[in-house]
């Protein structure tokens, strides 16, 4: 672990190289776009979203895996290779033990030079990248899959949930329904992206007309209810009533947005 922060890696520095290799180069447009996914409006969730991206790329503070979820689908880091996106896990699983999410910034913390970090991808990083993993292979492996180490209901990819991707409607009256982070669908081709829970544990769902004006715009297809079956939750200590929400292709293209906290992101080719 020391030897990491000994060769200045840290997931700060790694956030804001990736942000200005994606064109992010002030915090202005990215602000822009996490409003945007997460569906929040108004001058004062803009300047809170531009405050807090300022914050987590200086290193005061470190963004709550929610957070690091919704930078990781912003910035692309599905599409890193292997080793970048094993690093980007492991360096913010570290700033997370020695800074908690919330934490107030401390006193003389190191402002941004301004410089973008370089990506290590040499031996040396390889080296320490190894170390790290050794402590965190668990988190990571979650990670890799598209999993999240919050919700026991999420589900890597829909070809590894059954049920959940069909050549046409689908009824998941019944069944358990997941949350998928992934999922890439043929024009004609349906999948259950999530479920939305009731109020309360064990209460019904929310009936389709109220759950479709909550759902994000899309232009390559339509939402599409899939019926009533049960997600897996933590928070209620096991199954609880959901209304599944399916996403049916109609053309190419790519979707990206938050849907009841949790990062999707859906390819039509």
């Amino acid at each position: 672990m020391t030897g990491m922060a000994d060769h200045g890696l840290e997931w700060h520095s790694l956030l804001d190289a990736l942000c200005v290799e994606r064109g992010y180069l002030d915090n202005g447009e990215l602000a822009s776009r996490y409003c945007e996914v997460t569906r929040r409006t108004g001058l004062s969730a803009y300047e809170s979203a531009y405050k807090s991206l300022a914050n987590w790329r200086q290193g005061l503070h470190t963004p709550t895996r929610r957070n690091f979820r919704i930078l990781g689908l912003l910035l692309g880091v599905d599409s890193l290779d292997g080793e970048r996106r094993a690093l980007w896990t492991t360096l913010y699983e570290q700033a997370q033990r020695r800074r908690p999410a919330g934490e107030a910034p401390q006193a003389g913390a190191p402002a941004s030079t301004g410089r973008p970090a370089r990506w290590p991808l040499g031996r040396g990083a390889t080296v320490l990248l190894a170390a790290g993993l050794l402590a965190v292979c668990g988190v990571v492996a979650g990670y890799l899959t598209g999993r999240s180490d919050a919700p026991a209901e999420t589900g890597p990819t829909a070809s590894a949930v059954p049920g959940q991707i069909a050549d046409g409607p689908i009824d998941m009256t019944g069944q358990r329904i997941y949350w998928l982070q992934f999922v890439r669908l043929r024009p004609g081709q349906s999948a259950v992206v999530h479920g939305k829970r009731g109020a309360r544990c064990g209460a019904p769902p929310p009936s389709w007309d109220e759950v479709l004006p909550e759902l994000p715009a899309v232009a390559s297809g339509e939402w599409a209810d899939g019926g009533v079956g049960y997600r897996v939750s933590r928070a209620c200590q096991g199954p609880t009533p959901a209304r599944a929400v399916v996403f049916s292709a109609h053309r190419q293209g790519t979707e990206m947005f938050i849907l009841y906290d949790d990062p999707v992101t859906i390819v039509v080719d």
